[in-house]
């Protein structure tokens, strides 16, 4: 006989990197959430805030009052694969990625990083060490500004170094840093391994923050693809409690009417 369990409710966290495609400018997408009428986000997340500087993102800030404000709850760090192409950073250059990342994390309050590192065959050990280095001096960096470290592996950079979740929870647990936890992203763990719900349980207790979007397009999580996001959205329920990022492509023009039926208790018939 079925036990019909009443799990919480789910919130999501507006992607402002890679929604609105039409929206070049972050800021421009920033004021974009602000205005829906849809949905109404209370946090929104991106890739690349660096894209506009310190003192716009404060000016803005500082227009909205708590309650109106949503939470910015993640950025990426600077891509060191992109920068410094096919070699490690100097210890100066992290240094400088770390610097300006923590600068960035203090003017948004974000209070989680997406820590992106480099291009490397961490099957030699000598480049597995130096990853490992980079993980705990990243995180150590972090952890004096109350930010959670998220590793994700990629499925869209070929010679990433991490493209496994495997890796990533062998890594996580190896280097046991309090703050240093797993991106658990729809996309990528389907397009490099498939099995969602294996990995979801797998990886439940190392999970620092969730993405999701459909495959193989990278579109609207319900639309038709490789994933029923219904279902698998009920089976996170139970283990995850923060903002889910809509980390997928769209343009100001679509809607997110769809959310609405994720905003109150999810029942999962186990």
């Amino acid at each position: 006989m079925g036990l019909l369990e009443l799990t919480r409710n789910l919130k999501f966290s507006a992607n402002i990197s890679s929604l609105f495609l039409d929206i070049p400018d972050h800021v421009e997408s920033f004021r974009e959430v602000l205005k829906r009428k849809d949905y109404q986000f209370k946090a929104v997340e991106a890739q690349d805030p660096y894209k506009n500087k310190i003192e716009e993102w404060k000016g803005e800030l500082e227009k909205l009052n708590a309650e109106s404000r949503p939470e910015f709850v993640l950025i990426n760090s600077p891509a060191i694969a992109d920068k410094y192409q096919d070699r490690m950073p100097t210890v100066e250059e992290f240094d400088s990625i770390l610097k300006t990342t923590g600068d960035y994390v203090l003017a948004l309050n974000a209070r989680k990083v997406h820590l992106l590192l480099v291009d490397a065959n961490i099957d030699e050990p000598s480049k597995l060490a130096e990853v490992k280095q980079l993980l705990v001096k990243g995180a150590r960096y972090m952890s004096k500004l109350n930010v959670t470290v998220l590793i994700e592996p990629l499925s869209t950079r070929p010679n990433y170094y991490l493209r496994s979740y495997d890796t990533a929870l062998a890594l996580v647990k190896e280097l046991n840093e309090p703050n240093l936890k797993i991106m658990f992203d729809t996309y990528h763990l389907q397009r490099l391994h498939g099995n969602i719900l294996h990995y979801l349980e797998l990886l439940s207790s190392h999970i620092g923050h969730v993405q999701i979007s459909q495959v193989p397009l990278r579109d609207n999580p319900i639309d038709e693809g490789e994933l029923n996001h219904d279902f698998i959205l009920k089976k996170l329920a139970p283990h995850y409690n923060d903002f889910i990022g809509l980390e997928y492509f769209n343009y100001s023009t679509d809607n997110f009417e769809w959310l609405k039926k994720f905003s109150h208790a999810v029942e999962e018939t186990k």
